[in-house]
């Protein structure tokens, strides 16, 4: 069947994860910012000063905004985790054509790529460095901020480490994540404003989760 006009909404990202999303953009932002910042210090002590000031504050709003998502919907970020970390042979042959993303934009066309469930493989290896990066960032942050002189050196030492290479990591991704989610314009307004994509769009790119899992909403249910 050819759905290829058929506008029908289908809910991707509830209110709840909308919110949640907000939140992390406007922290995370202003974190990697601030973070390449301070790897640098390119600027004067002073600002250097208050380079440091917006990073911890926008360390504060990303932790609380973490903490209050999984604390009120813990069962979504169950889903979410057990979706980003369900590898298989289809997400090695998404990655094999890189989604056929270089082609397109490259070359100017089109290879065949295996069928993807809710998220791609390649949004399930930046979830999945999301979870684990973001967890190391909030939690070496909080003891960095909050105990430094009362954690132990070694440990001091260790977790700005850890903390530095999971800022770089995550902020190395911010570019291409941003670029395919303004290219992925359907599925950027479902993330940015209303929460739902066409049925077009999800039967184009995420079959195996039309097939299996979707049923075309207008409330505030979803997958």
């Amino acid at each position: 069947m050819n759905h290829q006009h058929d506008m029908r909404p289908i809910q991707k990202h509830p209110l709840n994860v909308r919110v949640f999303h907000y939140l992390l953009l406007l922290s995370f932002l202003p974190l990697a910012a601030t973070g390449l910042l301070l790897f640098f210090k390119p600027l004067t002590q002073e600002a250097m000063q208050l380079t440091y000031d917006i990073h911890i504050i926008a360390g504060v709003v990303m932790a609380a905004d973490c903490v209050a998502f999984t604390l009120m919907a813990f069962d979504r970020v169950l889903l979410f985790t057990a979706r980003v970390f369900s590898f298989g042979k289809s997400d090695l042959g998404w990655f094999k054509v890189l989604g056929g993303y270089p082609q397109k934009f490259l070359l100017g066309k089109k290879v065949a790529v295996p069928p993807m469930r809710k998220y791609n493989s390649g949004q399930k290896l930046f979830g999945a460095c999301v979870l684990i990066g973001g967890t190391l960032l909030v939690f070496s942050g909080l003891v960095l901020w909050l105990m430094p002189h009362i954690a132990p050196r070694e440990a001091v030492y260790l977790l700005g480490q850890v903390h530095l290479v999971a800022g770089l990591i995550l902020t190395a991704f911010l570019p291409v994540h941003l670029f395919l989610a303004v290219y992925r314009f359907d599925d950027f307004k479902a993330m940015m404003l209303h929460g739902n994509v066409p049925y077009h769009d999800a039967a184009e790119y995420t079959p195996l989760w039309v097939e299996k899992e979707v049923v075309p909403v207008s409330g505030e249910k979803g997958c």
